[in-house]
Parts: C-alpha cells; structure tokens; sequence
C-alpha cells in the first residue's frame, strides 16, 4: 500500500454472492474496457461459473466504503502441479493508492492457505498496459508467455472441405459425445503450456454455462473416435472461435482448417459481426494455419508469474 496514503483508506472483504452486482458494475466501468470489455459484453456468469473459478478466491476492495477494486481466481491442474490465474481490476480513480496491491497480498495469502497450495500464481493483461507490467514486477512477476487476439477479415468466410473418412456433427448432449469432447480436448494440448486436463464432470458443468451453445460446438469423429471438435461463442456482436483441437494421429490431414471454417461460418450466421481467436505466440502451427485463413493480430496479451 502506498505510504502516502492514511492507513485503513483500502479495506479487502471477501465478495460474496451480494456482491455479484457490485462486481458487474467493476468490470463495466469505462476505465477497465480495456482489460474486461469482453466481460461486461456478457461473459462475466461464464467466467464466474467456471469449475476452477473459485468463490473463496474472490475479494472486493473499498476505499471509504465506495466499490473501487475486485480479484478473482482460478485454480486450474496441471501435471507439475495446480497454478492459479489471478484476475485483478482496480477503478482508474483509485489506482496507485494501495487498492491492487492489497487485492493481491489477499489473493495470495487465500492460495496460500489452500489445503494444496498452487506451485505459481499468473498475471495478466491486454497490450498496452504498462502499469501492469510494472506492478508485476514490484510484486515478483517476471514475464511467462505472450498470447495474440487473432480478427478475421470481414470478406466471404470459404465452406470446409472434410477429410476423407470424417463425420461432423454438433453436440447433442449424450454421454458419448460428452465423452468424445473431453477426451480430445485432453488428447489434443497434453503438450501445451500449462496444460489443463479435464474430467467428465468438468465438462459436464462447462456444457451447462448459461454462454454455452450446443449448436456451436463441432465434434469431428473417425473409426468411433472424437479426433477433434471446435467450440465457438458468442458475446454481443463479438464471435470467438474459443477453442479448437486436433488429436495429433488427425493433424496434417486439413481438419484443423476445415474446423476453424465450420466454426467462422457458425458464428457468422448466429449474428457475429466480428470474428476472433486467442492463440499462444509460440503455436507455429496454429499462427500460420490462422494467417492462412485470413486472421490477423489485433491484440497482445502478456502473462507474468511467481512460484508460491
């Protein structure tokens, strides 16, 4: 906290269901776009409802009674052990008083006292934010990974063309296709960074996400098998190709491409005006298949972390 500030001027309560209207109001305030546009547009229920999303890692700060700052927290798993993502936002009227600093040293202590604690605790955000890089870095974060919003170009989006012996078919909400979903999604980043396995449950309760569409989520079958699927969603007349994978035995036969097509034209037709993808910056493969198909980079998201 800033010295020059009185002390007692930040207080952190944990953010209980009340304080849901509070945190909406945060996220929509014209000083965060930047950061949580997205969000207030409609994704924040989504956010919030995610399995790893975790009420317990949620914390508001006031500054004299007045909403000026929020944290939440996702604790996601990992093969070397769970990390959590923090997510911090603090009015522009109230920066460099203490509030953020004091949202994180909550944040931390609360991972800390987990009965597993996380192994490390990331940062981020959107490009240009150097207060956040700085703020970062006096609190210990050194940077990890960048990250690219990928748009596409508004032209005519070209019709997929299926490799021989595949079959495409929407999620219908079966316990197979549930299944199918789950276990390529696992097949298809086990070697990505920071990798996050998932079980039946937690897909389960990701189908049922008030933003989920059914209809938006492509499963591409081969001999029985889910070899790859592509789920889309929709947030005011933003579309996003959220996430799409490839088994690596169905990669180098087009699927990917053919996918990433399905998932434009849907969402072209469900009323997006935009079309956009977030991407590692060190997924070759992925960077240049998106290139290939007309997206280009528009934004840049940096990540900075800290063992715990």
């Amino acid at each position: 906290m800033d010295p020059s500030r009185p002390p007692g001027a930040v207080t952190i309560q944990p953010l209980g269901a009340d304080g849901l209207a509070i945190l909406r109001a945060l996220v929509a305030d014209p000083s965060l776009a930047q950061e949580y546009g997205d969000l207030a547009a409609g994704g924040l229920d989504d956010q919030l409802g995610d399995p790893f999303c975790d009420p317990a890692l949620r914390f508001l700060a006031r500054v004299e009674g007045a909403p000026v700052g929020f944290a939440y927290s996702f604790v996601l798993p990992s093969g070397a052990g769970s990390w959590a993502m923090v997510r911090l936002g603090v009015v522009a009227a109230h920066r460099r008083g203490g509030a953020g600093s004091a949202l994180l040293a909550s944040t931390l202590a609360a991972l800390r006292a987990r009965a597993e604690p996380p192994r490390e605790a990331v940062l981020a955000a959107w490009q240009q934010n150097p207060a956040l890089a700085g703020f970062a870095a006096r609190h210990g974060f050194g940077h990890a990974r960048t990250f690219w919003r990928m748009e596409r170009s508004p032209g005519p989006a070209p019709a997929p063309r299926w490799p021989v012996g595949i079959e495409v078919g929407a999620f219908d909400g079966s316990e197979r296709a549930l299944a199918g979903w789950n276990e390529s999604y696992n097949r298809s980043f086990a070697e990505h960074w920071h990798f996050v396995p998932s079980d039946l449950e937690h897909a389960r309760r990701i189908a049922e996400l008030p933003g989920f569409r059914p209809d938006g989520l492509a499963l591409a079958w081969r001999g029985g098998a889910c070899v790859a699927f592509c789920r889309c969603a929709l947030g005011g007349p933003r579309g996003e190709v959220s996430v799409l994978g490839v088994v690596p035995a169905a990669r180098g036969i087009g699927l990917g491409r053919a996918l990433l097509r399905q998932g434009v034209l849907w969402l072209r037709g469900a009323g997006a005006e935009r079309v956009d993808l977030t991407v590692d910056g060190e997924n070759e493969g992925a960077l240049a298949l998106y290139r290939a198909e007309e997206f280009a980079v528009v934004r840049t998201r940096e990540l900075f972390a800290r063992p715990l």
